[in-house]
């Protein structure tokens, strides 16, 4: 069954179609809109309509045969048809018209035997596409998290620069005090260049993740997203790797596609056993006769019976091409069995260890850091610690501070990853 996505998808789509910078965006607002305006999303859609008209051309019985000859067409010298005086026929003077009109007769069921298939197709159309459905879903994820972890970058890079502007003013007074050297000066400007470089290099990436998000809800450019975009921590998940596997194994469209491709094999397998049984055609025929002198029917009726007799074609290459493809359904199966595993099991480890990077930090890891830069900074403006010591501190608070963002971005994303493998939401 297909899933729906929550309900403000008008407004959304106004929003971020006019660019309206002052709103903001989540993460499943991004997805309702991609639903509906995702080129990729609109094509597979366009493959069950397909495969409903496959089903339509199955219900259809087959055309009657209409028919018509004209035969007894005189050559040369035609029998008498009275006496000697009589002037003899010419070529069309003693013709035999014949009407005839007939139609398959479906006695081994193989109308019911196609349509039988094209439901399991129809079906397997449907699971494919909510199956192209999930993976889209899980792209705009992936992308809409990318965005939001460039924006805290950038915001990093941007609160790191400004308060290393105060230190470099306060360095900048010092230097004129004569308190510090020219070259302690110069190497506190250098490593503010590193940082402004910083910056750039985040908002650059900022707006290449934008782009990426924008092309997946077909925006014509990153513009058209709002200014921000917001994702509230993720919670926790506490889930057993046994229940989430069991839920993966009963919800994938994947997997349901797959026993879909099976069940629909076993029908085309049936479909070109009937296939094989010969066609039965039952007809009526009407003829005119313009050679009574020989003693036809002015008009006579007739009925007709015809079939191919099946000595050499029974239809041996599409059942054994039937029969691969049950071997290929059932093989796929177990294929995908052990991969549905595999991926619950993968994303539940980063879970795991996501969280517990994400505990250690938040268990007073960033509170140390921040508490050692405030220091530092507070002892260098006092004079009591050397430009080194800053720059350490500095550089210590900085790289923990992105790691608690990647930390934080690796966890969203194996959660992610966890709902595309187990295809639904987590508690």
């Amino acid at each position: 069954m297909m899933r729906t996505y929550p309900g403000l998808l008008a407004v959304l789509l106004l929003t971020a179609a006019h660019g309206a910078a002052a709103q903001e965006l989540s993460m499943s607002g991004a997805v309702a809109i991609a639903l509906q305006r995702n080129h990729d999303v609109i094509a597979a859609r366009l493959d069950i309509d397909a495969a409903r008209f496959d089903k339509v051309q199955a219900e259809l019985y087959p055309n009657p045969l209409f028919g018509y000859s004209v035969s007894n067409l005189v050559v040369g010298r035609a029998n008498p048809q009275g006496p000697p005086a009589i002037q003899q026929p010419g070529l069309l003077g003693q013709t035999v018209h014949t009407l005839s009109i007939s139609e398959v007769i479906d006695f081994w069921g193989k109308r019911n035997a196609r349509m039988r298939a094209a439901d399991r197709s129809v079906e397997l159309k449907t699971l494919l596409v909510e199956d192209a459905l999930r993976e889209i879903v899980y792209a705009v994820r992936s992308a809409f998290a990318d965005v939001v972890r460039e924006q805290s970058e950038l915001a990093l890079s941007r609160q790191t620069r400004a308060r290393y502007e105060d230190t470099l003013r306060l360095s900048r007074s010092r230097f004129s005090a004569g308190d510090i050297s020219e070259a302690e000066l110069k190497k506190m400007e250098l490593e503010g260049m590193r940082y402004q470089n910083d910056e750039i290099e985040a908002s650059m990436e900022l707006d290449l993740s934008r782009e990426k998000l924008a092309a997946l809800l077909a925006f014509d450019s990153a513009d058209a997203l709002p200014a921000k975009l917001t994702d509230p921590a993720p919670a926790r998940v506490d889930e057993p790797l046994g229940p989430l596997i069991q839920r993966a194994l009963q919800q994938r469209p994947d997997v349901r596609a797959a026993k879909a491709a099976k069940w629909l094999s076993d029908a085309e397998v049936a479909s070109a056993k009937r296939e094989a049984y010969p066609d039965i055609s039952l007809g009526v025929m009407y003829t005119h006769s313009e050679f009574q002198v020989s003693g036809d029917n002015p008009n006579a009726l007739g009925l007709g019976v015809s079939l191919p007799i099946p000595l050499f074609d029974r239809n041996q290459a599409n059942i054994g091409r039937a029969r691969v493809e049950v071997k290929r359904a059932q093989n796929e199966g177990l294929r995908l069995l052990m991969q549905v595993k595999h991926d619950v099991a993968e994303a539940h480890r980063r879970l795991e260890r996501g969280q517990a990077l994400l505990a250690a930090f938040e268990g007073g890891m960033l509170e140390r850091a921040d508490g050692a830069l405030h220091v530092a900074e507070s002892s260098y403006k006092a004079g009591a610690i050397s430009l080194l010591e800053l720059l350490e501190a500095q550089r210590t608070y900085l790289e923990t501070r992105a790691q608690y963002l990647r930390a934080g971005y690796d966890y969203q994303q194996a959660k992610i990853d966890m709902m595309h493998a187990v295809s639904g939401e987590l508690p």
